[in-house]
């Protein structure tokens, strides 16, 4: 039996999930306070720039940077195809021929108010990306106020399925001026879960709409859930056997909104109370560590090697030590094979987003190369990210294109390294900060003291000592101890020890 758990750990710094099938990390979410989650946050802005020759408009929401906003997400009567940022969806109800859409100056005018919701994140120099075809996700919903396509996910292939949960759509009653689409989760479900959803996402409508009449821009109307309530949303369903927490606070959130919208689901929300860390007790931090390895491993000797460049993302398969000199061919198969299903689990882990080139060892029969393909294809099918998978090129290589929404992981914990002008990475002080809180609160829970030094490096020492100073106060009154931070320049960066 395939047993699937979701583990939520929450400090003062950050939050972190972790999906785990039968113990193997299979997700890994991470968000920190102070760096806002703004992708399906809805914004009042005004427009800074119109921009004829790149068809689209800079819009103030009130960020660093103002947003960037396409003519094509801008409302007309004919949504686009890939309308729902959440996953790929099959349209129904209107004509397949797009119509030619407007020029943007004939759309937008500078100095315009406009309501606008956050696609995709800032990233690099760029400003976010938004929509004004605004959509409010649910469990089992996207309701779409400004548009009245019907659609669902590409996911659910069954006929009948599809013919059930459209019936149903019409059955509730979706209002003549909105549309919707019917999520992956949908399978399965019934009228009740329809219709209780359904008016609890016409009533945030009606709250936005009210809240937007009565600010001026740039102003936030709503805030997207936090990564916590995001899991309990998007990924807490019928194939999850648990839900634990190490917070009581984030623990009661989720319960009070599964009983909202799946009370049949909350017995499986469980506390996590033991004196071991919740990660430390699943070896999760282990894995976790494993997730910024440049080399993965493979089973059987082989190995896959992940190199991140500006332009796209590079993944190579090797050998290694699985090698049969006299069946070349079929060690190449095997190998190529272990190697997509680990391909998938680490573009899911570190979230690798844009273009993904992966170099296979050379295959002769194209019979294999279907299979690799077959295989890369399926174990790709759950990604929540929008794919597309390109067959093998004559010189071996597939290439993926998967959609980027947020930052990676990699991007949130490590910074540029000053010593080496960008050729290498190290852990960002805030990383390492966090870090040395966790293992003196693990130090703690083992060793009874009233009083404990830590050394670390200057600059861990500065973050501790500044920055997180009010972290260092709440631990001391948790944990009755008196701690002292001690600076030494001697230390490697990563080296913490307790006097």
């Amino acid at each position: 039996m395939n047993d699937k758990a979701i583990m939520i750990s929450s400090d003062e710094q950050e939050k972190r999930v972790a999906i785990l099938e039968n113990g193997l990390l299979e997700e890994f979410f991470l968000e920190r306070q102070g760096h806002a989650h703004l992708a399906g946050n809805i914004y009042k802005g005004k427009v800074a720039q119109v921009v004829k020759g790149m068809e689209a408009a800079f819009i103030d929401v009130g960020l660093e940077k103002n947003g960037f906003l396409h003519v094509e997400e801008v409302l007309s009567e004919t949504p686009g195809e890939d309308y729902s940022p959440l996953e790929p969806v099959e349209n129904s109800g209107r004509g397949q021929q797009k119509a030619k859409r407007p020029s943007i100056d004939t759309l937008l005018r500078k100095g315009q108010e406009v309501l606008v919701q956050v696609l995709k994140e800032p990233f690099s120099t760029k400003g976010c990306r938004l929509t004004s075809q605004i959509s409010l996700p649910g469990r089992f919903l996207v309701l779409m106020p400004y548009s009245k396509t019907i659609g669902i996910s590409k996911k659910i292939t069954n006929d009948k399925e599809r013919a059930r949960l459209r019936s149903i759509l019409k059955e509730i009653g979706i209002p003549k001026d909105m549309g919707c689409i019917i999520r992956t989760q949908a399978m399965s479900k019934g009228k009740v879960e329809f219709g209780r959803e359904l008016r609890y996402l016409l009533r945030l409508w009606k709250n936005i709409k009210i809240k937007a009449s009565k600010h001026s821009p740039p102003a936030l109307i709503h805030e997207e859930f936090d990564l916590v309530l995001r899991t309990g949303r998007d990924m807490f369903g019928d194939d999850i056997t648990s839900v634990i927490f190490n917070s009581r606070e984030d623990y009661k959130r989720v319960m009070n909104f599964i009983k909202t919208l799946a009370p049949h689901l909350k017995r499986r929300l469980k506390l996590h109370r033991e004196k071991i860390p919740l990660f430390e007790k699943y070896d999760i931090e282990r894995q976790i560590e494993q997730i910024f390895s440049r080399q993965v491993v493979l089973k059987k000797g082989g190995y896959i090697v992940i190199e991140p460049t500006e332009a796209l993302i590079s993944i190579d398969v090797n050998s290694g030590k699985f090698v049969d000199k006299h069946h070349l061919e079929e060690t190449a198969f095997y190998t190529n094979l272990e190697a997509a299903n680990e391909i998938a689990r680490q573009i899911r882990l570190r979230d690798l987003a844009g273009i993904i080139m992966i170099d296979f060892i050379d295959m002769q029969k194209s019979s294999n190369q279907k299979k690799i393909m077959n295989v890369l294809e399926k174990t790709m099918e759950n990604d929540k990210a929008k794919v597309n998978i390109y067959p093998f090129s004559p010189l071996g290589v597939v290439q993926i294109a998967r959609q980027r929404i947020r930052k990676n992981i990699e991007s949130i914990n490590f910074q540029v390294c000053p010593m080496c002008n960008g050729r290498g990475k190290i852990l960002s002080p805030q990383t390492l900060a966090i870090r040395v809180l966790r293992q003196i609160r693990n130090f703690l829970i083992s060793n009874k003291k009233r009083d404990l030094s830590v050394k670390v490096h200057p600059l861990i020492a500065m973050r501790l000592l500044n920055e997180d100073r009010d972290a260092i106060t709440s631990l001391e009154k948790k944990m009755w101890v008196r701690i002292t931070v001690l600076s030494d320049e001697h230390l490697n960066i990563e080296e913490v020890r307790f006097l």
